[in-house]
């Protein structure tokens, strides 16, 4: 039976240690600081994040009654699961997959808080005596 958006996002959050945060402005489950999957906003799809592009090429190969792109994810490893094609069993198992992968990836880095120095002034031309002339 396909899943509903509700239900696939419900399965999303059910991923231990998942949580819901806002990517490019739309709710997103994320693992680990990492992004996980996500119902798409436009498409009747869950949009999920691969290891490599090739991984992606094949899963579009193996199942493309299941997985699918867009041209907007052509440069990216994302593919789009339909959710006509979809049970909560096999997106659990997808999840399951891309979690332990997450996990044994070290933690993504992100840039340490710059201390504000203060800004130096810059020197003041002095000025000149009245009543005297540069030569």
């Amino acid at each position: 039976m396909p899943l509903t958006r509700d239900e696939a996002w419900k399965i999303i959050l059910a991923v231990p240690g998942a949580e819901n945060r806002l990517w490019f402005n739309q709710p997103s489950g994320f693992l680990h600081d990492r992004f996980l999957a996500k119902v798409h906003h436009k498409e009747e799809a869950v949009t999920l994040q691969v290891g490599s592009m090739e991984m992606r090429d094949m899963m579009l190969e193996a199942e493309p009654a299941l997985f699918y792109i867009t041209d907007h994810y052509r440069k990216f490893p994302f593919v789009l699961i339909r959710l006509k094609a979809l049970s909560k069993k096999v997106l659990r198992d997808i999840l399951a997959g891309r979690a332990k992968q997450l996990a044994q990836m070290p933690p993504p880095k992100r840039p340490g808080k710059a201390v504000a120095k203060p800004k130096k002034k810059a020197a003041k031309p002095a000025k000149k005596a009245p009543g005297r002339r540069s030569t």
